[in-house]
């Protein structure tokens, strides 16, 4: 049978290779669905004021003025153009009529020039969602452009989702295919088995495939959070089959059964427990379809039936191969081995635990879940310091502000451009933000032209609609007039403060200067929103769990005191890791957050094991406090393996390029060691012990 399982994974690996995209994608919408509401304030921007990406490639030189650097940058901005999904192309030689010129403009000089003044901008207007290919052409143009005193740098909203996603395919494939390879190392001298070790690495990854081809069913493609879902799903089966194990070997020792006994006898002590350790991460995962946030509705869903497929997998594949795997000479019915931890009660190392716990959990309010672009790549890199460079440099993240007059009015008059132009001035004094283009500065480059004081603002806007000026007006007014639009680029670099507490301050700013500012959108703003959703979930919605899994432990347990004694085992995760992150000031990305997720799922799972073997003990032992000794002595190898290996699987994820996937990696690391102190130390101390003779000792 073992082999027609084989064989069968085999197939599973060829469907999906076949029929399933496995390459990550990550687009300019990639931050929420088009149907959620934060993002239809930036669908309403685009309806209202038709404009396209923008990808900014920086060019820095020793004398910007010079004519060779004007030469250099027409060289450059000619092989721009000829990409296919580039519509148009800003520079000092596809503008400004001069140098002079571009230094004299309200429009070239905020929107082209440096203002260390060692640098001018090619702004580059592309079309389409998919930005791969044309980064990649981009790329090579500017290898071939580059000299010693002609530094170009790109940057943009386009080349940052470009960079995120290429960074993901890498680790999709070389990392998730390594921690495999690391998981089944770690899991051979453990088991000391060949046979289990195949039937281990067949199961797991069968649920994998599964869940890839039931996704794929969905309609789901491998997104931004979905692409470490892999991996999550190797450790959810693992988990399964690592004290299925365990429960065979136990059995294997301590009693004369025959071998093909062993298996089924293993499958039924096993199942109850991981039926609730199903239901509680399937739980977990599904309290994420109620976010607004695309992504992590995404983990929501492909978590939830990566649960499901998990289970699956571990009671219909692996007892087979349980059944051919040879199990350990038994000592004898009566044979009772030696527990390393004895009748101990660790009370000092839990109570260092629990301070250290308490300490740490101030830390939580220093949590950093909005961390800026930059933090998303890896510091003294080329790629990181040209985005820096840029960032100082005018500002490296689109917002757009639409403002309205209170009563209506139109925008075309003297009177709102003086109050525009003095809304302009406010926005660009304002430390986060870098540059301001905008309707007044526009009207302001208009008025530069021969005559236009002869001409009325709206003769004017009507001029700069005409396709032969590229309908730039359209871009800042609509046609009614009563709505203006502010470009703004917002510095990364050195931010403090939550996105959306800045993107307050300059509605307040608006609304100072007598507008009302009636959308905003970009991607400033949608990564704000999506941080504080990201926040929501990690300490809202871990509340959720923590509420569902406690229904859970009375459930299973019938005892209250069992039951908190979980909960507060399973709290040292969550405040020990999110402290932690607050104290050293770590990044949690959206991609690294859900390391969170899979610790205290893992935490869970030994939970619940380790109180199930106390229910089987306490038929043998009158006395409770002896029950949990006996059932940590049966678990604690099933426990500290399953940590250890999951730990030197992810242990792989910390050598990535990419700061996110290396963080994935350390907290879940950090976060193993905590879950055996909480299941093999505090939970038996603080459910089992006799408080008479603890107070004694």
């Amino acid at each position: 049978m073992h082999w027609l399982l084989l064989a069968l994974t085999a197939v599973w690996i060829g469907l999906v290779a076949g029929l399933v995209d496995l390459k990550p994608h990550v687009d300019k919408d990639f931050l929420f669905s088009v149907k959620d509401p934060q993002f239809q304030q930036s669908r309403k921007i685009e309806e209202s004021f038709p404009d396209r990406s923008q990808l900014i490639l920086s060019v820095s030189s020793s004398d910007i003025s010079s004519e060779r650097y004007r030469q250099g940058i027409r060289r450059l901005s000619e092989k721009i153009k000829v990409i296919d999904s580039v519509v148009g192309v800003r520079s000092l030689t596809d503008g400004p009529k001069s140098f002079s010129d571009a230094m004299e403009s309200p429009l070239w000089t905020r929107l082209l020039v440096a203002g260390n003044r060692r640098s001018s901008n090619l702004i580059v207007l592309i079309e389409g969602k998919e930005a791969t290919k044309l980064i990649q052409q981009v790329e090579d143009i500017v290898k071939q452009c580059s000299e010693e005193d002609f530094v170009i740098r790109i940057a943009g909203a386009p080349y940052v989702v470009a960079m995120i996603q290429r960074n993901l395919v890498h680790d999709f494939t070389w990392f998730s295919a390594t921690a495999v390879i690391l998981f089944g190392g770690a899991m051979l001298p453990i088991f000391r088995s060949l046979r289990i070790l195949v039937g281990m690495l067949a199961t797991c990854i069968s649920a994998i495939m599964i869940s890839l081809l039931v996704q794929a069913l969905f309609g789901m493609k491998i997104g931004i959070l979905t692409a470490n879902l892999s991996t999550i799903v190797f450790v959810l089966t693992f988990s399964h089959l690592v004290y299925m194990t365990s429960n065979w070997r136990n059995l294997a020792l301590r009693h004369d059964a025959a071998p093909r006994q062993l298996a089924p006898a293993a499958y039924a002590v096993t199942l109850p427990p991981s039926f609730w350790c199903m239901v509680c991460t399937s739980l977990g995962f599904a309290t994420l379809l109620l976010v607004k946030a695309q992504p992590l509705r995404e983990l929501g869903l492909g978590g939830t039936i990566g649960t499901m497929a998990a289970f699956f997998c571990a009671y219909t594949i692996y007892p087979f191969f349980l059944r051919w795997a040879v199990p350990p000479k038994s000592r004898g019915a009566g044979h009772k081995r030696f527990s390393p931890f004895g009748s101990r009660r660790f009370i000092l190392p839990v109570s260092l635990l629990l301070l250290v716990t308490v300490t740490l959990a101030f830390g939580m309010r220093k949590l950093n879940t909005d961390p800026n672009l930059l933090d998303y790549f890896k510091s003294h890199q080329p790629l990181r310091d040209g985005l820096e460079y840029v960032d100082r440099n005018g500002g490296s993240s689109p917002l757009q502000l639409v403002i309205a007059s209170p009563d209506g009015s139109k925008l075309n008059t003297s009177e709102a451009y003086e109050k525009m132009w003095r809304l302009q001035q406010a926005l660009e004094n304002h430390p986060a933000v870098g540059s301001v283009v905008s309707l007044p500065v526009l009207m302001a480059e208009g008025d530069r032209a021969p005559l236009a004081f002869l001409l009325t603002w709206e003769n004017l806007l009507r001029i700069l609609e005409k396709p032969e000026h590229d309908r730039v007006a359209s871009s800042f007014v609509t046609k009614d007039r009563t709505r203006a639009m502010f470009f703004l680029r917002m510095v990364e670099s050195g931010r403090q403060r939550r996105r959306v507490e800045i993107v307050d301050d300059l509605r307040s700013i608006v609304r100072q200067h007598g507008f009302e500012p009636v959308l905003v959108g970009g991607i400033y703003q949608l990564q704000g929103d999506l941080a504080t959703l990201v926040s929501a979930s990690m300490l809202e919605g871990l509340g959720w769990l923590f509420a569902v899994f406690l229904v859970v432990a009375l459930i299973i347990t019938r005892s209250f005191r069992t039951a908190v004694a979980m909960i507060i085992s399973l709290s040292l995760c969550r405040f020990c890791m999110l402290g932690a992150a607050g104290f050293l000031k770590v990044p949690v990305d959206i991609i690294s957050a859900p390391a969170a997720n899979v610790c205290i799922g893992m935490a869970v799972d030994s939970m619940i094991h380790l109180v199930f073997a106390v229910q089987r003990n306490r038929l043998l032992e009158e006395d409770a406090w002896k029950a949990w000794v006996a059932a940590r002595d049966e678990q604690w190898r099933a426990v500290v393996g399953s940590a250890t290996i999951v730990a030197a699987g992810f242990a792989i994820f910390t050598l990535s390029n990419f700061p996110p996937t290396q963080r994935f990696g350390l907290v879940v690391i950090f976060g193993t060691v905590i879950d055996i102190m909480g299941t093999l130390l505090v939970l038996p101390l603080l459910s089992g012990a006799h408080w008479k003779t603890v107070a004694a000792k």
